[in-house]
């Protein structure tokens, strides 16, 4: 089967393009680093294209090797920064913020009301309505709060 197929410079920028859709489907990052040592090596084949198939998979292999390798000590040393770093943590938004107290805090859970959402509340203390409170923290989606 191999002997019927032939693997040109498209063949190689074919798979490169399947491999950066799988990146985008598939978290981690290595189809990215593979997709790259195929762009290689159609390039490769571009130029020279009496290149056998088994060198041509030789040299993609060395190369995923090599540019795995690298793209993970890249990525080590220079780790993607997420701009807004609560984006998956909304509560973590809140603390230390001042809020009101809409439904009163009795054994040590109430409300308060953030934007157009009512947030369970936690505390050391009892508190009524509209006593001011401070965001410390949050244990899943709940606030901790103390008095201010």
């Amino acid at each position: 089967m191999i002997e019927n197929f032939e693997f040109n410079h498209w063949f190689w920028f074919v798979l490169a393009l399947v491999l950066f859709v799988l990146e985008m489907m598939v978290p981690g990052v290595i189809f990215m680093w593979l997709a790259f040592a195929g762009i290689a090596v159609g390039a490769l084949v571009f130029f020279i294209p009496a290149m056998g198939w088994e060198m041509q998979f030789i040299i993609f292999s060395v190369l995923g090797i090599i540019s795995v390798y690298s793209g993970r000590n890249y990525l080590r040393r220079n780790p993607i920064v997420s701009e807004d770093e609560n984006l998956n943590n909304r509560g973590s938004r809140y603390i230390g913020h001042k809020y009101k107290l809409e439904r009163a805090l009795v054994n040590g859970e109430g409300k308060i009301r953030i934007g157009d959402s009512l947030w369970l509340v936690r505390g050391e203390f009892d508190g009524e309505v509209g006593t001011t409170v401070r965001v410390t923290g949050v244990d899943g989606v709940v606030l901790i709060v103390e008095p201010t």
